[in-house]
C-alpha cells in the first residue's frame, strides 16, 4: 500500500493506494477533492508523487506503446 497526501500544494487529501505488482510501474489519478491529474511512481522502497506539470517535465510519454521514459538530464557544465 503506498500512502501519502495529494502532490498539489494547495491540497492536502490523504490517499492510499494499492502497489502495483511489478515495480517500479506509473499510474494516472484523479485526486477526489481538488480534480486534478497527478502521477505516481510505484515503488516498493521509494514511491513518489508528481503533479502533472512536474511528472511532464521528468518524464516522456509514448501513448501509443504506452511507454515511459526519464527525459535526459540537463549536462551543461559549469565553469
Amino acid at each position: 500500500m503506498i500512502s501519502g497526501e495529494c502532490p498539489y500544494e494547495d491540497c492536502d487529501e490523504p490517499i492510499f493506494i494499492p502497489c502495483a505488482d511489478k515495480c517500479p510501474a506509473f499510474q494516472k489519478i484523479i485526486c477526489e477533492k481538488c480534480k486534478r491529474v497527478f502521477w505516481e511512481k510505484h515503488s516498493r522502497i521509494n514511491p513518489e508523487g508528481f503533479t502533472e506539470e512536474d511528472f511532464y517535465k521528468k518524464y516522456e510519454v509514448n501513448e501509443e506503446t504506452r511507454e515511459i521514459k526519464e527525459r535526459a538530464a540537463d549536462t551543461k557544465e559549469v565553469a
